[in-house]
């Protein structure tokens, strides 16, 4: 996470080591060991909830994309029933005319 090598490490305890104490090190290190999951498990919580918002999101544009095709769809049905419709019409006006015709 952090690419620390073996030698930044073994500086690190020294100085702890040094500023810290022998004594108190140990509590100090469970401390910093605590605080650093406790970091990561946050981090990781709200990385799921990123993400589950992100796939909320794409569902919800799917939806309305879906949506839309339903509409375009009806849309384009009563477009044809309206011009099948006007076609009959106009067949039984030709029909009629033929009719008078003879």
């Amino acid at each position: 996470m952090f690419d620390i090598g073996f030698s930044e490490l073994f500086m690190i305890i020294v100085i702890a080591l040094i500023v810290i104490g022998p004594e108190r090190l140990p509590g100090v290190a469970k401390k910093v060991g605590r605080y650093v999951g406790k970091a990561k498990r946050t981090f990781e919580s709200v990385k799921r909830e990123v993400q589950s918002e992100l796939e909320t999101e794409e569902l919800n544009k799917r939806l309305a994309e879906n949506n839309i095709l339903k509409d375009t769809k009806k849309e384009l049905t009563d477009i044809s029933d309206e011009l099948k419709d006007i076609a009959k019409k106009g067949g039984d006006a030709i029909s009629e005319n033929k009719d008078l015709k003879s």
